[in-house]
């Protein structure tokens, strides 16, 4: 997969944190006996190789397509963001003193981000961001798909960043992928102005 990065930092227990994340969503989401149910028929084994995770990721979404309706679909995925072994924190908090050092001005901060390279803009009284790179360890050894399925959990990571940055509930769409060929990933972010 182009514009593939594998992060600084794989937690040795990646399978395991990955599949209580999805847990919980499901439960959350839909019931416990259907998240136990819908977690036996696709399994992960810890220490799982890169082809291996690849694999699970292709049955899972597909699983969750067969199984689901779109909305639920989302807001389970939403719901299996990671923190990246604490770095959502950190950022956000940066990201924050960095907002408001710019006044709370959006235009200004995101002028300010983009002369490092974000590639973000405001449009419509939204706030469109680019990632360039995927670093999901799930995706290391992935093909493309035209599914946006297993992506939504970076809607959901996007979604904790940026209220903790704007400090105020907002709304996040997925609207394409590195993961489905594209070369950067692509959100709009609503309810900051």
């Amino acid at each position: 997969m182009k514009n593939f990065s594998m992060p600084e930092t794989v937690s040795p227990f990646l399978e395991q944190e990955e599949l209580e994340r999805l847990s919980q969503s499901l439960e959350k989401n839909i019931s416990r006996e259907e998240a136990e149910a819908f977690l036996r028929r696709v399994p992960l084994r810890p220490g799982a190789a890169p082809e291996e995770r690849a694999r699970w990721v292709e049955r899972l979404s597909e699983e969750l397509e067969t199984n689901f309706d779109q909305e639920t679909i989302v807001k389970i995925r939403m719901g299996c963001h990671c923190n990246e072994n604490g770095r959502l924190e950190e950022t956000a908090e940066t990201f924050k003193a960095l907002y408001q050092s710019k006044g709370q001005d959006l235009a200004r901060f995101v002028s300010h981000l983009n002369e490092s390279g974000a590639g973000w803009s405001i449009k419509g009284g939204a706030l469109y961001t680019r990632m360039f790179t995927c670093e999901c360890p799930m995706l290391e050894r992935a093909g493309t798909s035209p599914s946006l399925t297993w992506c939504y959990c970076t809607a959901g990571y996007s979604k904790a960043f940026f209220e903790a940055v704007f400090e105020r509930p907002v709304e996040v769409e997925l609207l394409q992928t590195i993961k489905q060929g594209h070369d950067c990933c692509l959100l709009k972010v609503t309810g900051i102005l």
